[in-house]
């Protein structure tokens, strides 16, 4: 096994690796977002992972990220001014309508953002391909073994690998629907309405002979998703949600229609292609385990828009203040559970039974329907759907604007909203 040191961490340090009082498998930015907030109150962590290039595409609504503090440092992470790539200061969405977003969003450079989540951090790389868990109380630890057969001993054990976690069980099983999308980076934006910050574009696709064209997967709601890169201009057909997941080259005809392309000098043209794959709605991961997870692994993906990883951020110094609770008192293996309700406390969990809702709503409906949803949707106020935009938004928020929904909906989209079994909402009154 072979370790590096992030920045401010001396080599001397990376030597004692066969205990500490928290291992956190998985070194994408939840792990390290995770990994570096428990550094920063004192708690003895080492981040594995194989440290492979951050190669997807990162982005967050610019007020999503955490809050700056009075000292400066936002909530136990680095300032998000030191994390941002390309800034955009408003952006477009089309339903049947054109709506302006007058809200910052940004895509991360990952090679800053990977650098400033890892300052301060043990970082071991390696693959873990065990975890054996020790009852509370026990003082050898949860083992964890290395392919390269080295072992590091822990007091608890975060898992951070990303959907459906590869050590923490998951709660029951929840059938995830799939946000998937074929994208191209092309070297300069496309002509159009593409040619600017575009968030959703639902509008249909059209032949050359101005009739809605049906190239790409029948009967699947897709959008166009278009935003400034490092590298150039991101051009993305996204599937908004579907059951069992169309496969993301099945959309490059789509997408190439959508610019008037044809697909083979599409892809030949493009700067780098991307292939998406992101979980909506799958089971979270049991409370009373001993291995917690955390991020995307622990379910952490927003059901309508499939971003994670500001909300890990945001998560991350609560997850770490409970982590170092557990840890300050006795010796040995602690109990996980009050980490697992950091994770996922009560009101985070009765906005989850809210999404989920909303996410079963929108499978239901077809093309026009999810243009007239939307439309409604941006109609709302900002801070409406903002707070509607993320995962940890109070449950009664939530409502509140899916109320406003509601009302302000078509007759149609009303009647889809009040068919779906309202049984999960009771789910509501429950911890």
């Amino acid at each position: 096994m072979t370790t590096e040191p992030a920045s401010g961490v001396a080599a001397d340090e990376l030597d004692e690796l066969d205990r500490a009082d928290l291992v956190v498998i998985g070194d994408g930015p939840a792990g390290s977002a995770l990994a570096q907030a428990c550094r920063g109150i004192g708690v003895d962590v080492v981040l594995v992972g194989d440290d492979a290039a951050w190669t997807a595409t990162y982005s967050s609504w610019s007020d999503d990220l955490p809050t700056v503090l009075a000292d400066g440092r936002p909530s136990g992470l680095v300032d998000p001014g030191a994390v941002t790539g390309v800034v955009s200061d408003e952006v477009w969405a089309y339903g049947a309508q054109r709506h302006h977003l007058p809200r910052a969003y940004l895509t991360f450079d990952n090679d800053v953002l990977r650098s400033a989540l890892r300052t301060d951090v043990r970082h071991c790389v390696g693959r873990v391909v065990a975890v054996t868990t020790a009852s509370v109380g026990r003082s050898e630890g949860h083992r964890v073994d290395l392919a390269d057969g080295r072992t590091i001993r822990a007091r608890v054990v975060v898992d951070a690998t990303g959907w459906p976690a590869r050590f923490a069980n998951r709660d029951g099983v929840q059938t995830p629907a799939w946000q998937t999308a074929l994208g191209v980076v092309l070297a300069e934006p496309p002509t159009g309405d593409l040619g600017r910050p575009t968030f959703m574009d639902f509008r249909p696709t059209r032949s050359a002979h101005g009739v809605a064209s049906s190239i790409g997967p029948h009967g699947v709601t897709t959008f166009c998703y278009s935003l400034p890169m490092r590298d150039g201009w991101l051009v993305e057909e996204t599937v908004l949600a579907a059951r069992p997941a169309i496969e993301p080259i099945a959309l490059l005809p789509r997408l190439a229609a959508r610019l008037g392309r044809h697909p083979d000098s599409l892809l030949a043209d493009a700067v780098r292609t991307e292939y998406v794959r992101i979980p909506l709605g799958g089971s979270r991961p049991g409370p009373d385990q001993p291995v917690v997870a955390f991020g995307a692994a622990a379910g952490y993906v927003h059901a309508a828009t499939g971003f994670s990883v500001a909300a890990s951020m945001r998560a991350a110094p609560r997850v770490a203040a409970a982590i170092a609770d557990a840890v300050s008192s006795g010796s040995g293996v602690v109990d996980s559970a009050p980490i697992a309700e950091a994770v996922w406390p009560a009101p985070m969990r009765r906005t989850r039974v809210l999404h989920d809702f909303g996410l079963e709503v929108l499978l239901g409906l077809d093309d026009d329907e999810v243009r007239d949803f939307f439309d409604a949707f941006f109609q709302l106020p900002v801070d409406d759907w903002s707070a509607y935009l993320r995962i940890d938004t109070p449950p009664r928020e939530v409502g509140a604007v899916m109320t406003r929904l509601f009302r302000s909906s078509s007759w149609q989209i009303r009647r889809r909203l009040a068919g779906r079994n309202p049984a999960p909402l009771a789910r509501l009154l429950r911890p």
